[in-house]
């Protein structure tokens, strides 16, 4: 079987929206079940932190250049 991972999904109600996340094996999978929902992005792991680990990826850089500033 295949690995969940996350999806960012939203929902758009007319003038406001929420956001939300889905572990599921697929966009498609979602999308049978909730058509309704908007998939924005699967989140792999590089755009997942810990806050009490060190920054790493684009998170690091981040904390470079502000620290050049």
């Amino acid at each position: 079987m295949q690995e969940k991972i996350e999806y960012l999904v939203s929902y758009d109600f007319g003038k406001a929206g929420v956001w939300g996340v889905i572990k599921a094996r697929s966009p498609e999978e979602i999308k049978a079940k909730y058509p309704e929902l908007e998939i924005v992005k699967a989140i792999a792991n590089h755009f997942t932190f810990d806050i009490d680990n060190e920054p790493e990826g684009w998170l690091a850089e981040m904390v470079r250049e502000r620290k050049s500033v």
